[in-house]
Parts: structure tokens; sequence; C-alpha cells
């Protein structure tokens, strides 16, 4: 499998809702004061924060490549 054919399968596939479930799980785990202050709920906030501008940024140079 290459490497476009990769990102293909994950766009199509049930990966971006369950990103939105974990997302939603870490969000309301911060709800706990004494949650929100250990370091690995920090680092899942940051992973949660950052991988959807990554996940759009990788989409983005693959659609702009030209077909071969």
């Amino acid at each position: 499998m290459t490497l476009h054919g990769c990102f293909a399968s994950v766009a199509d596939s049930d990966l971006f809702g369950l990103l939105a479930i974990i997302c939603l799980l870490v969000a309301a785990l911060g709800i706990s004061q004494s949650i929100r202050g250990k370091r690995a709920h920090k680092v899942m906030m940051y992973v949660c924060v950052l991988i959807v501008p990554v996940i759009h940024i990788i989409g983005t140079y693959y659609l702009n490549q030209t077909p071969a």
C-alpha cells in the first residue's frame, strides 16, 4: 500500500469519529481539577488540539499533488 492509499483509507474510515470521541473524553476529564493538573492530561489535550491541524496540512498537501 502506498502512502497516498494509506491516507485515503484513513480519510474514509471512522478514525475521525474516534478522534472526536477521544478528544471529547479528554475534555470531559478536564472538568475535574485533580485530573486537569496532571501532566498526562496536559499532554493528551495538547495532542487533541494539534492533531486536527496536522491532518489538515497533510490532506492539503496530498490534494495539491498532480495526478500520476
